[in-house]
């Protein structure tokens, strides 16, 4: 193939350019017409392209799903687009004559020569980072330009730099503390993780945690943060610890036995420890979710619902869920005591959470008027920059001596 697309390029005059034409579902499409009529569906789009250019190109197969078109010569890049449409036209015609009832997706990715690469390969890798961003962005011809591919490759360049990161340790544990309504204690705090290099943060977490999903490094990243925090509910004087939880990870196989494992090597007590798990993690698979909670729940540990109302579990659900404590999401907490829509629901939640004995935490608590509308709605616990942002270890251990010393109840 290259070979030949190398002749082919340095034969042709004047700008060329390299369509890749992907039929985006191969699989789906043999899947339904058969394997041997749907090669014979392709090779009627080679010979359709191939009557359509004429003399003005030339046709290769790349892949099984994929043609190489060169069209040559062309004018500029919207020259390049229309060669492209008319293509797809030209396939959507073949498509329908060949009584294909649903027709495949097909997408075109555009790389001209010699301003965009001088190589046969560099100009496929273009093309064919062109056809991605196609399917992402919608229409069926796009013609490669550096500030797509950018948006393209950086969150694989980000997630390349993540794995590095975390196998060598440069990843960063902080801890907001979790203040007690009743009383005006810390009772527990929350990890949270950082990417931060040269104090400044590289990603934040609603970057870097769903790249290690797509990567498959969440089991890694969820070992890392549990191996940060738990040593520190020693150095902590019993307070216990919370650590966020993917939905990933929350169905991951090996979960369970990975918290039993972690309980174990750091030598801490079960109950210490609270998984936070969002409402959305729960949905994708209710029953599975729901047996991996009360495995937990039988090590132990204690389970909390996080970002509570911004989910879609109907009552119905919420009743099964075995959990011990619910966290009201801070976009509610923090127009409170301004909105009252927001303030309805925050005590609706409130009330709920009483009647199935579950703890309350309200997270996002920034001034004092919300602190006191939460302590008279009978909210148990708080978080929020009122009392602290999420801290270093060494800065937490300062903070709680300094609160110990100053703490009031509500």
């Amino acid at each position: 193939m290259l070979p030949a697309l190398e002749a082919a390029l340095v034969a042709a005059k004047g700008t060329v350019a390299l369509l890749l034409i992907d039929v985006v579902d191969l699989p789906a499409l043999r899947g339904r017409l058969g394997f041997e009529a749907s090669s014979a569906l392709l090779q009627q789009l080679a010979v359709q392209f191939a009557a359509v250019l004429g003399a003005r190109g030339q046709v290769l197969r790349f892949g099984e799903g994929c043609f190489c078109v060169l069209v040559y010569p062309v004018h500029n890049r919207g020259h390049a687009v229309l060669a492209g449409e008319r293509l797809v036209r030209a396939a959507a015609d073949t498509i329908t004559d060949s009584a294909v009832v649903i027709a495949p997706e097909l997408t075109v990715g555009v790389a001209l020569y010699p301003s965009q690469g001088e190589s046969a390969e560099e100009l496929l890798r273009k093309a064919q980072l062109a056809g991605t961003t196609v399917r992402r962005g919608g229409g069926r011809v796009r013609v490669f330009d550096d500030s797509g591919a950018a948006e393209l490759l950086n969150p694989w360049a980000l997630g390349d730099r993540y794995a590095e990161a975390l196998r060598a340790g440069e990843l960063q544990v902080f801890y907001q503390p979790k203040i007690c309504i009743a009383d005006g204690r810390a009772t527990g705090v929350e990890a949270l993780m950082r990417w931060l290099q040269d104090g400044c943060p590289v990603a934040t977490p609603d970057m870097f945690i769903p790249l290690a999903e797509e990567a498959g490094l969440i089991q890694e990243t969820t070992w890392y943060a549990l191996s940060n925090a738990l040593p520190q509910m020693a150095a902590l004087g019993g307070l216990s610890v919370a650590v966020n939880i993917t939905p990933g990870m929350l169905h991951h196989p090996e979960f369970v036995e990975m918290v039993r494992s972690a309980l174990s090597s750091w030598n801490v007590m079960p109950d210490g420890l609270t998984l936070e798990i969002t409402e959305g993690a729960l949905i994708a698979d209710f029953d599975q979710a729901i047996a991996r909670l009360r495995g937990l729940r039988d090590l132990g540990v204690r389970v909390s619902i996080d970002d509570f109302g911004t989910g879609y579990s109907s009552l119905s659900y919420f009743k099964k869920i075995p959990a011990d404590e619910l966290k009201i999401d801070k976009s509610f907490v923090l127009r409170m005591s301004t909105d009252e829509g927001d303030q309805r629901l925050v005590e609706t939640i409130i009330s709920l959470a009483q009647q199935f004995k579950l703890k309350i935490v309200a997270e996002g608590v920034e001034n004092r008027a919300t602190f006191d509308m939460l302590a008279r709605m009978g909210c148990d616990y708080v978080q929020g920059f009122l009392f602290s942002p999420a801290l270093s270890a060494d800065k937490l251990a300062i903070w709680l001596r300094n609160h110990a010393a100053t703490a009031q109840p509500a």
